[in-house]
């Protein structure tokens, strides 16, 4: 069976329309306009981090052992997708889930600045795992 990546790349490419508007915007004075870019960065991510963590666990379901993603963590599933070079860093993607799992705090401030400097740095690393995905298609 062949992967549906279209997801994921329609969500990275959402992403990196958000992120473009947030670099077009963030030095402008309207702090409500960029705190409301901002949070839409951070709802991106959310949404191409998913896709992303969807399609690692179809590929390890379909290419190492079926169900293999429901017995693991994240954090498992990260060091399974880098042993078979989904993905070249563990530790990042590790991070990427805590922010992830902090975005329902975003809005203390503090803590979404945290959570959208990981998610300025997220395309690079989806794009690499969407890259190895489509390389291993059927």
């Amino acid at each position: 069976m062949s992967l549906n990546i279209e997801s994921l790349e329609k969500s990275i490419t959402a992403l990196e329309k958000s992120i473009n508007v947030y670099y077009s915007y963030k030095t402008d004075k309207n702090y409500d306009l960029v705190d409301t870019i901002s949070s839409g960065v951070i709802q991106n991510f959310e949404i191409a981090y998913e896709n992303s963590c969807k399609l690692i666990s179809r590929w390890l379901d379909e290419n190492v052992s079926a169900d293999i993603s429901h017995k693991t963590t994240r954090k498992g599933l990260f060091r399974l997708a880098g042993e078979y070079f989904l993905i070249d860093d563990v530790n990042i993607w590790i991070e990427f889930h805590n922010a992830r799992n902090n975005t329902s705090h975003r809005y203390s401030g503090k803590l979404s600045n945290e959570v959208l400097e990981y998610a300025l740095k997220f395309p690079k690393y989806a794009e690499y795992l969407l890259n190895n995905l489509m390389e291993r298609k059927e």
